[in-house]
């Protein structure tokens, strides 16, 4: 006759609480080694992802660099006495230069110091009376707030040589150098710079100076003096 096991007897545990103690005190003994090993495990995966972040940061910098390149505009301003048709107009221009177009901003020009802020200031500054400069045939054109595509001129003063005129023409002539004439001009991707003389690199802005003493043409008479007829 086999025996009976006895069911109320508890199972022997099979780690003793000794044996257990021993167990976590070695777990926690070895527990910073564990932690730096996974550490050094992963670490090649974390300067990989680090890697590939700023290699795509650079990639995407150079080519919005190279989009703005390509779209850059490059305004001087000029003035001359004369055109390749033999015109013998004293004009002052704004040339793009550059590869994209120019969205024109505020111009200011000031003669010896003091602000234009029309043609017939210009006149009556440097060269006649305002009743005389009022009666002269002086081409206005915009000069803000207009796209200039690449290799464009715009002239936005121009005084033709005629008899009524000589004499206004030949003190323009040379009171024209000591114009100051600066102008702000942005690209279509809103990137910003001032053009100031007839220096060699404009000068990079966030955005147009708005504290300038605006020179504006003559709206309602583009063509002044025509009023005078």
């Amino acid at each position: 006759m086999s025996e009976t096991p006895n069911r109320d007897a508890r199972p022997e545990p099979a780690v003793s609480a000794s044996d257990a103690a021993t167990i976590g005190s070695r777990f926690l003994r070895y527990l910073p080694l564990i932690t730096i090993a996974h550490f050094l495990i992963g670490l090649p995966a974390l300067i990989a992802s680090l890697a590939l972040a700023y290699f795509a940061f650079v990639q995407a910098d150079a080519t919005q660099k190279m989009q703005s390149g390509g779209v850059m505009p490059f305004v001087t301003f000029g003035t001359s006495n004369g055109d390749k048709d033999g015109n013998r107009d004293i004009a002052l221009t704004l040339t793009n230069n550059g590869v994209g177009p120019a969205i024109l901003g505020p111009i200011e020009i000031r003669y010896e110091g003091k602000p234009i802020t029309t043609p017939i200031d210009l006149l009556t500054a440097c060269c006649t009376e305002e009743t005389q400069a009022r009666a002269m045939r002086l081409s206005t054109s915009p000069s803000t707030g207009i796209a200039v595509p690449p290799g464009e001129t715009i002239e936005f003063v121009s005084l033709p040589r005629t008899p009524e005129s000589e004499k206004v023409w030949q003190i323009l002539n040379k009171e024209r150098w000591k114009l100051q004439v600066r102008s702000c001009y942005c690209s279509i991707f809103n990137d910003c710079w001032v053009t100031e003389g007839m220096q060699g690199m404009p000068k990079a802005v966030n955005k147009c100076p708005a504290n300038w003493s605006l020179y504006r043409e003559d709206a309602r008479n583009r063509i002044t003096g025509a009023d005078a007829q």
